[in-house]
Formats: structure tokens, C-alpha cells, sequence
């Protein structure tokens, strides 16, 4: 199933599968929810409390269609 970049993935939940470029990245693994989508950013709040945006087209990461 694709999911497309609109508002609709808010809420789901985000699994990080590597992040690319960032000088302290989300490890591999962290789930968090998605809390805005815009301007090729996926903004999340992640299970360990930090707040950090996935760039589409650079980090891998999974969606799941659930809420929980």
C-alpha cells in the first residue's frame, strides 16, 4: 500500500529504518507519530520524547496505517 504525502498520515505511526543526515539521528528502529506534513518534511514526535522531522527521499522509514 502507498500512502501519499498529505495531511491523512497525521496520527499514524512512523518506524525509522535509517537516517542519513543528521549530526544526532533517530535510531534505527524508533517509532514515533506523525504530527504535520509539508514541504517534503514528515514532522514526528518519537517514542523516546524527542521531536524530529524525516525527509522524504533521504531517510528510510515505514508507515503503518494503525494509530496505536
Amino acid at each position: 500500500m502507498k500512502l501519499t504525502m498529505t495531511s491523512n498520515l497525521v496520527g499514524k505511526r512512523i518506524t525509522m529504518i535509517e537516517m542519513v543526515d543528521d549530526h544526532d539521528p533517530i535510531e534505527s528502529g524508533m517509532k514515533g507519530v506523525v504530527t504535520h506534513v509539508g514541504g517534503g518534511v514528515i514532522n514526528v514526535r518519537w517514542d523516546n520524547g524527542r521531536n524530529l522531522g524525516v525527509i522524504v527521499g533521504e531517510d528510510r522509514y515505514t508507515i503503518s496505517e494503525s494509530t496505536d
